[in-house]
C-alpha cells in the first residue's frame, strides 16, 4: 500500500521518471513502457484543456458520509463513512497533504484531502496549475473531463484524468475549492483497470467535500475520542 501512495506523491510533488521518452518523426513526444508498449506523453484533447463545462446537477454528500474531517489550514472538509474508509498513516510527509485515505474494503482505493495557502484567483488558474503539476512529474498524461459543479452548495472544479508513473496506469477523479487563503482538493484513485467498477465509490468519496472551520487541536482530540476504533492495521506496534 505504501508503494501506491508513494507512486501517488510522484504524480503531485516528485519528479520521477523511469521510463524512456522519445520523439516521432512528426516531433510528438512519446513513453515507451518495458512491455514494448507506448504513449503519446500527453492524449488529452485540446477542447478538453482549454474549456470547462459547466454540470447543473446538484450534488451531495452521501447518506453515510457521516464524520467530518477538517484542514487544519483553512475553511474546507471531507465527510465521509468511517465503515468504508480510514485515515492512515504512510510514513511519508507533504506541507500539501491533511490526511490520506484508503477503503477499508478494496485496498486498492485511496484518496487524498489536501490544502495549500495559494494566491489563485479563479477555478480556472486552479486547473490550469493542478494540470502543469501532474503533466510534469507523470510519464503520461490524459484529461478526460473538467466541470465546474456545486457540491454540498459549494462551486468546484471537477477533474477526472489518466496518468501513467512507473508503468502502471492510474485514473483520479478529484474536487477543488477555493477560499480566500488557497485551495482545497479531494481526489481519490485506483488503478486504471479497476476505474470503471470502482469510479462510484471513489465519486461518492469526493463529493463528501464542504466548507467548513479550521479545524483546531481541541477538534483533533475529540475525532480521536469519539471516531469509531480504528481497524488493527492503524494500531501501533
Amino acid at each position: 500500500m505504501k508503494k501506491y501512495l508513494f507512486l501517488l506523491l510522484s504524480v503531485f510533488s516528485i519528479s520521477i521518471h523511469s521510463q524512456i521518452k522519445a520523439l516521432t518523426e512528426e516531433g510528438k513526444e512519446v513513453v515507451l513502457f518495458d512491455n514494448k508498449t507506448w504513449k503519446f506523453i500527453n492524449e488529452s484533447d485540446e477542447k478538453t484543456l482549454e474549456e470547462i463545462k459547466s454540470n447543473t446537477q446538484l450534488f451531495n454528500k452521501s447518506k453515510d458520509a457521516t464524520f467530518l474531517m477538517k484542514s487544519k489550514k483553512m475553511e474546507i472538509g471531507i465527510y465521509f463513512n468511517p465503515k468504508k474508509w480510514k485515515i492512515i498513516n504512510n510514513g511519508f510527509s507533504s506541507a500539501f497533504i491533511d490526511y490520506y485515505f484508503n477503503n477499508i474494503t478494496d485496498p486498492s482505493l485511496f484518496a487524498i484531502f489536501g490544502s495549500e495557502n495559494m494566491p489563485i484567483q479563479t477555478l480556472k488558474n486552479l486547473k490550469e496549475l493542478v494540470i502543469a503539476g501532474v503533466q510534469r512529474n507523470a510519464d503520461y498524461f490524459r484529461l478526460k473531463e473538467s466541470e465546474y459543479r456545486t457540491v454540498n452548495d459549494i462551486k468546484v472544479l471537477h477533474l477526472k484524468y489518466s496518468v501513467n508513473t512507473k508503468g502502471i496506469d492510474f485514473e483520479y477523479v478529484g474536487n477543488y475549492y477555493l477560499t480566500p487563503e488557497g485551495y482545497g482538493a479531494i481526489t481519490a484513485y485506483t488503478f486504471g483497470n479497476k476505474f470503471e467498477e470502482r469510479k462510484t465509490e471513489l465519486e461518492n468519496f469526493i463529493n463528501g467535500i464542504t466548507k467548513t472551520e479550521k479545524s483546531t487541536k481541541s477538534d483533533i482530540v475529540e475525532e480521536i475520542i469519539y471516531s469509531n476504533p480504528p481497524p488493527p492495521m492503524m494500531k501501533n506496534k
